[in-house]
């Protein structure tokens, strides 16, 4: 399935796929419990109604907020391109506020869907993307390469890649190259947690723009997996072994949990505490491992929220809102103005 093909699937279509994918999984394994058919079930389930939600969230509808404020003042430049990776031309959406005049942290935005759907400018990230802009922050919102046409590890390349070119054009970007962050969204979180966590270790790496690091000063973590060997077993592994490959350790490889490290930039994780997609034991043993090394980090798990942040239950608490205030907080208090 190519990439392209993939981005122009109504979120319906995308659901099908993964149920699809699932099914076929679920061929030659001798006889699962019916508890653990039933927990992929609902694994399947958190994922439609993540798809589904994301739909509510389009940054072609920046002028007003969720809160109904009035328009953001910002501009747009569209599918920037900034690489060409076998034979893909990758590109990104640069959203700058109209009243800066001195250089501002940029942070990129990377979007979930299992590494294999989803698309720059929709899910649940495009909330907190708008409130990035209105607190003065030059986001750049990236799309990168998708499996299965494209396995493992093309995605953090890609998302790595991005980062230097943002860094290489900083002066015309009108960001300080000091003050770089990043966030993502459930997949696209767990390449900024992984692209952070190796940077500039000669890992994951292209040739693109070899003269720029790669550091991310700061990651806002939403719900992404951490610890692939523990989150892909029974029947998700032959449905990982489409997305990663199936390389001896290639999980272990592939887990920002393996890459920590006692000088591992500032983390804000994010959690909902009903998650079946991704579980918060993935958020908690990132956040444990960070403080044993005695990084900074810090956790928070929203109440009756499943995956995407979808309501489960309840109200959530926080709403995605004030979890979006908090992801601007940490950014500004991260990235401060010099």
């Amino acid at each position: 399935m190519q990439g392209d093909v993939c981005r122009k699937m109504s979120p319906s279509r995308k659901t099908q796929i993964i149920v699809i994918l699932c099914l076929i999984c679920s061929v030659g394994l001798a006889g699962p419990p019916f508890s653990e058919i039933r927990a992929f079930a609902d694994l399947v389930e958190q994922l439609f109604l993540a798809s589904r939600n994301s739909k509510s969230f389009d940054l072609k509808n920046l002028e007003v907020d969720s809160s109904g404020r009035p328009a953001i003042d910002y501009r747009f430049e569209e599918d920037v391109i900034y690489s060409r990776a076998g034979g893909e031309t990758l590109t990104m959406d640069i959203y700058t506020p109209n009243d800066i005049d001195t250089p501002r942290p940029g942070i990129l935005y990377v979007h979930g869907g299992a590494w294999i759907t989803g698309d720059k400018r929709s899910g649940p990230g495009v909330v907190i993307v708008s409130e990035l802009i209105r607190a003065g922050f030059i986001v750049f919102s990236v799309d990168y390469r998708l499996a299965p046409k494209w396995k493992f590890p093309s995605q953090v390349i890609d998302v790595k890649t991005a980062v230097r070119f943002v860094r290489k054009h900083s002066s015309e970007l009108m960001i300080d190259p000091g003050r770089i962050g990043a966030f993502g969204t459930s997949a696209g979180a767990h390449l900024v947690s992984l692209a952070a966590l190796t940077a500039d270790k000669g890992l994951f790496s292209s040739d693109e723009f070899s003269d720029q690091s790669e550091e991310l000063i700061c990651v806002a973590d939403l719900f992404g997996p951490t610890d692939l060997e523990a989150l892909f077993t029974g029947i998700e592994k032959e449905l990982a072994d489409l997305i990663f490959g199936s390389e001896e350790d290639i999980l272990k490889k592939a887990s920002p949990i393996s890459y920590v490290r006692n000088d591992s930039p500032p983390f804000l994780i994010v959690q909902g505490d009903k998650d079946a997609v991704v579980p918060p034991y993935q958020s908690v043993r990132l956040f444990e491992t960070l403080l044993e090394k005695g990084c900074s980090a810090e956790l928070i798990i929203v109440e009756n929220a499943g995956h995407g942040l979808v309501p489960d239950g309840g109200e959530m608490r926080p709403s995605m809102l004030e979890v979006a205030e908090k992801v601007v907080h940490f950014f500004k208090t991260t990235l401060p103005d010099r």
